[in-house]
Order: C-alpha cells, then sequence, then structure tokens
C-alpha cells in the first residue's frame, strides 16, 4: 500500500523559507543601522523643560507589511550643543546608564505645559521625557490600526530581537489600538539591562489607586528587585478657571448693517481703537476666548515626606513650591479672516467683463475712434478747468448701469474714499498734504506709501470681497475705479494719492501705472499750454501788424502766418526726415550757455545747451518688455540700435540746431564729459581726445551724429505720446483679469494689513511688547514684496504669523483683565508679566518659594481667591511620577540595577499608568 501512494498529491511546506517574521526582522535592522541608534555619544542632561521647547527632527521609512504596510519614525530632540560639566562626568561614568536612562530620571523634563501648544511634541516625549525614540505603526493607522494580541506580540517580539541584534540604545515603540487613545508599549536596551514600557488606562480606577499611598503600593510590586534607596515623588496639579471672553465686536468699514452675531454673546465690550483708518475689518468672532489653567508643581519629594490619600492630602495650592497661570487663546480676527478670504481670488480667472459686462468704462470705442484725438485734446478750456468754480461732470454716469451687487450710494460712497476731492460733499478721509515720499522707503518695501491710494484700494478690494458682496463686489469696485481713471484723463486732471514725478521702479507695478497716467497728464497740460501761449503770441503780432499795415497787406499775412503756425505745431510730422530738417545756419532751440565754453572749430563762438525733450518715463513691464525685444533682437540688429538711440538722436539734432557749427567733439563735451579725456604729449602739453570709446570703428555714437539733422526740439516728433501712453494706461487697468487684480494689490494689502495692527497696538500701548513681531512681519514682506517668481506669492506664512500676532494681542486683554487692571496693577507690571508669557509659551510663575514667598498685590492673591471658590470642581488631572534609580556610581558591569519610572494621571475617574520598568538580564 505504501508503495501505491503518491507524494506528489501532498503539500510540502518549505520550512528552509524566510517567514514575514524574518522578512521584517531583515528590513528593520537595515533602518536601524542606516540610523545608527547603536552609538550612544556622551550627551549632557537636559535642561529644565527643555524637550517641551525645543525643535524635533523625525525620518521616516516605510517597510511592506500588515495591507498598508508599517511605517518606522525615528524622534529626535534638536539640542544645543554644550560642554559636560564634571559633574554630569562623572555621573556618566556608569557604563550600563544610557540617555534614555537619565531621561527618565530628569526630573526638569517631568512635567510639560497643560496645553499641547506645539504640533511636533510627539505624546511619548511628554510621558516618559525622552530624547531621542523610534515608533512603529500601520501606515494609514486610523482605519487599519493594530488590535489583537498576535500583532502586538509580532511586532514587540521583532523589536526586541532587532534591538539586540543591532545593540540598539535608543528606545523602540509599538503603536497599538486606536490612534487617539495614545498606547504604546516598547523595549529598551542596555548592557546587561531591558526596560519595558507598558501603558494602560482604566475609565473607572479604584479609589486607592488615585492617590499617592496607593500608587507607592502599585509601584513597589512591579519593581523587579528591591532598592536600598527611597523613591522619589514628583507631582502636579492642574485647575482650571472660568473661560474668559472680551468680545471685541466687528467693524467693516462702508458697511451700515449691523453685525447680529455680536450682539447675542455674553462678554465684556472692549472697543478697538486706530489712529489712522484704513478700509480693513477688525474685530474677534464671538467664539474667541481663553481658558485659563492654574499649575502647582512639587517637582522632587521623597516618598516618605508627602502623605496623600482620600481622607487628607499634602497637595494643595497653597503648599505648593512653585505655581503658575498658564493661557490658552483660541482667537479669530476678522482681519486675518479677510486676508485669507482674498487669497481665494488668486485662483479666479474670469475676466473684469464678465462680472460688469462690456463698455464698462462709459466710453464707446466706435465714437471714440471717429472723434479726431487732436479735436479732443484741444477742446478744454485749462483756464476755466482749474478754477474753483468749476464743476466735475455727474458722477451718475460712473455707478449706474454697473452690474454688481452694491447699490449706488454705495459705490460713490467707496469713490468718495478713493478721490475725496472729486467728491468733496462726502470726503471724511483726505489724503495727507505732506510729501507722500517721507513716509515710505521704497528701498525696503516694493509697495506704495502707506495710506496713499494704491492702499486705499488694495484693502478696499479685500473688504468687499470678504464682506460687501464677494468676488462680484470686487469686480464692481475696480471697474468703478477704472471709470473714475477715465474721467480724470478726460478733464487732465492728476490722480490724487500718487507719489510725484516718474514711475519709480521700487515701487509695485499699480503704483507705478498710476504714476505714468500722472504723468501723461501734466506733459498734456504742458504741451496744452505751450500751444496755448503761442497761439495768443501769434494773435497778438498779427494785431500789432495790422495796425501797422493796410487792410489787405493784413489779410495776406495773416494767411502766412496762419500756414507757418501749422507747421510749426505738427508735432507727428516726421520732422526728423531729412527733408523737414532746417539745413540754415541759424541758431534754434537754445537753453543757455555752457558755462564759458566754446566750440573747438569756431573759437568765436560759445557753446550752448539746447532744450530738449523730457525723458520718456517707463514703467516696470515696459523696462521687461523692452529688454526681451532687445534680447531676441541681438546687438548687431538695426531695430535695436534704434530703440537704443531714440532719445540721443532726438538731443543731436537739438545740439545741431542750437550749435550749428559744433562738431561731435563739442556734443560731447556737453552730453558725457566723462568721455572727454584729457591726455598728455610728448611735449608735455595737456590735450583732450575723445575716448576710445567714442573713437572705436563703427561706433553708435558716430552713426547717429552722421544721421542727425539741425531740428529744435520745437519742431521734432515726439519721443513720448501721452495721449497714447495715457489710453494704454486705461485699457490695461480695464482689461485686468481677477486673479491678476490680486497679484497687483495683493502686497499693499499686506502692507496696510501690518500696519494697521501696528495701530492697534500703537493705541493701547503696547508697541513696545510687540515690536519683535512686527519688524519680523514687515522683513516676511520686504522679501516677499522682491520676489521675481512667476508664481503666486506664498503669503500663508506670513499670514499665520499675523494670526498669531492678533490671538495673542487678544491673549494680552484677557491678561489685563485677569491681572486686575487698572484697579490692583500697573500697565508696567501687566506688560513684564506678559513679557513673561510670551517667553515661557504661555505661561506666567505666580508663586516660586524657592526664590521669594507670595506677597501683597500679586497675581498670586489675585488668583487664589478665585480657585478656593469650589476647588474640587476645578481641578481636572493630578499627575504623579515615581522613580527609583540604582546606584549611579557603580562601573562594574551586572551591578547597577536600572532606573524605575512609572507616570499615573489623575482625571477624574479615570486613571492612566504608564510604566518603564527596568530588569537585569544578566542572568536570564
Amino acid at each position: 500500500m505504501a508503495e501505491e501512494i503518491d507524494d506528489n498529491e501532498f503539500y510540502r511546506e518549505n520550512f528552509s523559507a524566510d517567514s514575514d517574521w524574518e522578512v521584517f526582522n531583515a528590513q528593520l535592522g537595515e533602518i536601524l543601522q542606516k540610523w545608527d541608534v547603536s552609538a550612544d555619544a556622551e550627551s549632557r542632561n537636559l535642561k529644565s523643560e527643555e524637550i517641551f521647547t525645543c525643535n524635533w527632527k523625525v525620518e521616516r521609512e516605510k517597510l511592506d507589511m500588515l495591507k498598508n504596510g508599517i511605517e518606522v519614525e525615528y524622534h529626535q530632540a534638536v539640542l544645543e550643543d554644550e560642554e559636560l560639566s564634571r559633574e554630569e562626568t562623572k555621573e556618566n561614568s556608569c557604563l550600563q546608564r544610557t540617555s534614555c536612562h537619565h531621561d527618565l530620571m530628569s526630573t526638569g523634563s517631568s512635567f510639560g505645559p497643560p496645553i499641547r501648544s506645539s504640533q511636533d511634541l510627539h505624546i511619548l516625549a511628554r510621558i516618559y521625557g525622552l530624547r531621542r525614540f523610534i515608533v512603529l505603526h500601520p501606515v494609514n493607522c486610523t482605519l487599519n490600526y493594530m488590535k489583537s494580541t498576535s500583532e502586538f506580540n509580532f511586532f514587540l517580539s521583532a523589536v526586541a530581537v532587532v534591538s539586540a541584534e543591532v545593540q540598539s540604545v535608543v528606545p523602540i515603540f509599538v503603536q497599538i489600538y486606536d490612534p487617539k487613545w495614545n498606547f504604546y508599549t516598547g523595549v529598551a536596551l542596555a548592557p546587561a539591562l531591558r526596560t519595558n514600557f507598558r501603558l494602560i488606562g482604566l475609565e473607572k480606577a479604584p479609589p486607592e489607586c488615585r492617590f499617592l499611598m496607593g500608587l507607592l503600593t502599585l509601584f513597589r510590586e512591579k519593581v523587579p528587585t528591591s532598592y536600598s534607596q527611597a523613591a522619589m515623588i514628583s507631582v502636579c496639579t492642574t485647575y482650571a478657571l472660568d473661560t474668559m471672553r472680551i468680545r471685541m465686536p466687528m467693524y467693516v468699514p462702508f458697511d451700515h448693517g449691523l453685525s447680529s452675531e455680536d450682539t447675542v454673546v455674553d462678554g465684556e465690550v472692549s472697543d478697538l481703537e486706530v489712529q489712522q483708518f484704513c478700509a480693513l475689518p477688525h474685530g474677534y468672532t464671538p467664539e474667541s476666548r481663553t481658558e485659563i489653567y492654574l499649575v502647582y508643581t512639587w517637582p522632587e519629594l521623597s516618598e516618605h515626606v508627602a502623605f496623600d490619600s482620600e481622607q487628607r492630602s499634602d497637595f494643595v495650592p497653597s503648599k505648593a513650591p512653585l505655581g503658575k497661570v498658564y493661557l490658552s487663546v483660541e482667537a479669530s480676527s476678522y482681519l486675518s479672516c479677510c486676508l485669507r478670504d482674498y487669497q481665494s481670488v488668486a485662483e479666479v480667472t474670469r475676466s473684469l467683463e464678465s462680472f460688469v459686462g462690456r463698455n464698462f468704462s462709459g466710453t464707446s470705442s466706435g465714437a471714440e475712434a471717429a472723434s479726431n484725438p487732436l479735436d479732443r485734446i484741444t477742446e478744454h478750456k485749462l483756464t476755466k478747468r482749474r478754477e474753483g468754480s468749476f464743476e466735475l461732470p455727474s458722477q451718475a454716469g460712473l455707478t449706474k448701469r454697473l452690474p454688481g451687487p452694491m447699490t449706488e450710494s454705495e459705490l460713490s460712497e467707496l469713490l468718495a474714499y478713493l478721490f475725496p476731492d472729486m467728491h468733496p460733499e462726502m470726503a471724511l478721509f483726505p489724503y495727507a498734504k505732506k510729501s507722500f515720499k517721507d513716509k515710505f522707503d521704497p528701498m525696503r518695501f516694493k509697495s506704495a506709501v502707506p495710506d496713499s491710494l494704491i492702499c486705499r484700494l488694495s484693502c478696499l478690494l479685500a473688504t468687499c470681497h470678504a464682506h460687501l458682496g464677494s468676488v462680484e463686489g470686487m469686480a464692481q469696485a475696480w471697474a468703478a475705479f477704472t471709470r473714475q481713471l477715465r474721467l480724470l484723463w478726460d478733464n487732465s486732471l492728476t490722480v490724487p494719492g500718487i507719489s510725484a514725478g516718474f514711475p519709480d521702479t521700487r515701487t509695485c507695478l499699480l503704483h507705478q501705472k498710476l504714476q505714468m497716467l500722472n504723468v501723461c497728464v501734466e506733459r498734456r497740460v504742458q504741451r496744452e499750454a505751450n500751444s496755448k501761449r503761442k497761439s495768443e503770441g501769434m494773435v497778438r503780432k498779427a494785431s500789432a501788424e495790422k495796425e501797422e499795415l493796410g487792410e489787405d497787406d493784413e489779410d495776406e499775412d495773416e494767411d502766412d502766418d496762419e500756414g507757418e503756425f501749422f507747421d510749426c505745431d505738427d508735432l507727428t510730422a516726421g520732422a526728423g526726415s531729412p527733408t523737414k530738417a532746417v539745413l540754415s545756419l541759424k541758431p534754434e532751440g537754445r537753453l543757455r550757455r555752457l558755462n564759458n565754453e566754446r566750440l573747438l572749430e569756431e573759437p568765436d563762438e560759445y557753446l550752448y545747451i539746447p532744450e530738449t525733450q523730457d525723458p520718456v518715463p517707463k514703467t516696470e513691464d515696459q523696462l521687461e518688455d523692452d529688454a526681451e525685444v532687445m534680447l531676441k533682437l541681438g546687438p548687431g540688429s538695426g531695430l535695436s540700435t534704434q530703440m537704443m538711440c531714440t532719445s540721443l538722436l532726438s538731443d543731436m539734432e537739438a545740439f545741431k540746431a542750437a550749435n550749428p557749427r559744433g562738431a561731435m567733439e563739442d556734443f560731447i563735451r556737453w552730453y558725457s564729459p566723462k568721455d572727454w579725456e584729457e591726455v598728455t604729449d610728448e611735449l608735455g602739453q595737456v590735450q583732450h581726445k575723445l575716448s576710445i570709446r567714442m573713437t572705436t570703428e563703427g561706433n553708435t555714437w558716430q552713426k547717429v551724429w552722421e544721421q542727425a539733422q539741425a531740428v529744435p526740439v520745437s519742431r521734432q516728433k515726439r519721443l513720448f505720446d501721452d495721449t497714447n501712453e495715457a489710453l494704454k494706461v486705461l485699457h490695461y487697468m480695464e482689461t485686468r483679469k481677477m486673479h491678476e487684480i490680486y497679484n497687483l494689490t495683493i502686497i499693499p494689502l499686506l502692507h496696510s494689513a501690518i500696519l494697521k495692527l501696528a495701530d492697534i497696538l500703537s493705541n493701547a500701548k503696547l508697541e513696545d511688547l510687540f515690536s519683535a513681531q512686527i519688524e519680523k512681519l514687515l522683513s516676511d514682506l520686504c522679501r516677499l514684496s522682491r520676489s521675481h517668481s512667476d508664481d503666486p506669492t506664498p503669503i500663508k506664512p506670513l499670514l499665520d504669523d499675523l494670526a498669531e500676532l492678533e490671538r495673542r494681542f487678544y491673549q494680552f486683554k484677557c491678561f489685563e483683565r485677569l491681572s486686575g487692571y487698572p484697579n490692583r496693577s500697573t500697565l508696567q507690571q501687566v506688560k513684564l508679566q506678559f513679557e513673561e508669557i510670551l517667553r515661557n509659551d504661555n505661561c506666567c510663575t505666580i508663586v516660586n518659594r524657592r526664590l521669594t514667598a507670595a506677597g501683597d498685590d500679586t497675581l498670586y492673591d489675585i488668583l487664589i481667591p478665585k480657585l478656593e471658590e469650589d476647588m474640587a470642581k476645578r481641578l481636572i488631572s493630578k499627575d504623579y511620577i515615581i522613580r527609583l534609580d540604582g546606584d549611579t556610581k557603580s562601573t562594574e558591569k551586572g551591578l547597577y540595577l536600572g532606573p524605575q519610572f512609572m507616570r499615573a494621571i489623575v482625571t477624574g475617574e479615570k486613571l492612566r499608568l504608564c510604566g518603564a520598568f527596568t530588569e537585569s538580564t544578566a542572568f536570564v
């Protein structure tokens, strides 16, 4: 029968193949060796509470286990390097004692702040005070967590084996059960020692285990060996005072509705005061509050000194050697919410016309093209326009028929804020008369002058987006703004609230565009005034000739004069061409003499400075376009040379007209004196000659000089067409898409928001307290404003810092009220204590009996009566830590028993025990 059985029909298991457990061990061992967890270099002891305030470094690796894999995290505290003291060196002489043992016995890391203010701090660092540790958990731990004993044993046994193989001195933990429970089990190895980390939780603990006496009994039962010395205990009790709310109602400029959400919330009302009006909202949401915790600590006591049971306890606030108050603030400002909402506009790519319709500017392109542009220029009467009795065209055409959520009256109020001179009956916030340049440093921020038109417009758009109609309201406000610009241009009026002068490329692009529009208006007014003066002069000359000559001759002369006047004022004619050039030797267009300089070839004639055209202003984007065209054309292109030398040609023609017998050397002496060099010949005589740059063959200056004709500036073609450039600016403003409007206004908006917050702090007399935070915000804004990236400006970190500063201000106002200001403390005392809160992670010492006892009129005396009213109900947690350590001076292997550690966290009837018990492996 046995011979008839076929072995191939039976399943054969290959026991020589690697199991999942062995594969996992090999992968984990490679990771631990890469992280070099076996090294335990001499490290200093941790400072008090340093583990809760330092930065943390986290390394992660993924292993293919379970359904979604296992993630391995290596957490390391980044500590400042300091030299070890002699006492620390002597203490570290024990060969078996590792940094893990030091951390478990460190009393300075016993209790952190009751509020988890830092998301980087792992719960294991808070419980055990470890400076480095490794955690294993499923990749998607919220859905695929470990919940069976077999899984616990699988990974915990693997951790123990691998730790021994690689001689790891870093504790390794495995996360079990649901992550929100924060349950971990782990192991740490040392020479001849093993520390087991265990954690349990009880929903309803036995009464004796909620006090120190019962916990000490439990601790002694868990200690594997007997210790000669007494256990050391540390205790922390936490009480909660009433939550404090201070109502700072929402204020939205130009919104006359009532904020119903603020009227139903109880609490003290404190209005924010500002000195400078800014079209941004302020105030705090009704949910804003500050939770106040009193924490009393007994850092280190012997187990025989204190008594704590159900009947009697020594751990009461009046006997605590150290007491602190913690303030946990949750405050949301309307200013920060407005700025965060405005970020969404960066993703809106719709055009302005899609919101307000076509031809929203109120000027038909067809009708505009049918009229003669020169007629449109000359039809204005400048003398009447500048009179005080002059009335602008009806403003109704600027707001009606403009689609949007705001009414005509609301839109008029916004325009009166932007253009106070145009709406004198509604203007409440005129622009400052002092020079704008005195209030702004363009070398630092690429923004605009505070409270200028650009800043007002940017704030107004953000407010409209947040409170006055969302994106539709913002588009409506921008369309009304561009209408107003066109009205100003049509009436030859400059845009208010803009710095004078040419476009300043150190400021934002929107400010440059409006500067360009103002330059166009000024050139237009100047040109029209000059034309009018010439016309009046010709009329007076003709009248004088009529008195001297007969009537027939007068008519002929008048016709000749009119023909000559037309030729002189034809600004669009090609006067620069040779056929139009003035070839006579009669000088024209002289401005003044150049000191006492004379022409080189005609020593009897003086050298005259000619009248020249004003420089051509350009905005930043125009300069970039010119540079791009020049780069594409190349240096040898004729068109490239023409673009560069347009202004030079005009100046050379004006110079030849003013100095008909002048040479190129004369022009260089006036135009570029550095190229007229002084040399000494062989005989020692001093002579002058052109520089090498001017005498090189094929020199551009020589080519342009040869092309230039003697044409005075009055007959040259305009280098700068103010009408065309102004229409370009208006077209640019009217054709922006919503995300482009956002990019134009975001930097001035952030600048105004920071200054508004600084104004609020200044009115509260807190500018010295938060000056460092304000300066940091301005420095970050400076960096953002100078960014040349094409991507959207990354403003989220700046907004987070701004929101944090606003939370700090709300926290101060609550602490100010808590301190009894102004009845029981002065503002200076409150600020000194709040400085400690800023330095020490939201906590302030109220009693420290090691240094001094609490006296009268202190924060301690103010808070203790509030606590003693109902102490039992205000107690939210008790934290006990029991430590026991062996002989750390022993240098022989096997004599050091290792540390024993247990933390008990009691919250009501709930109890959580976190143990780290060390056992010897020397005789196992």
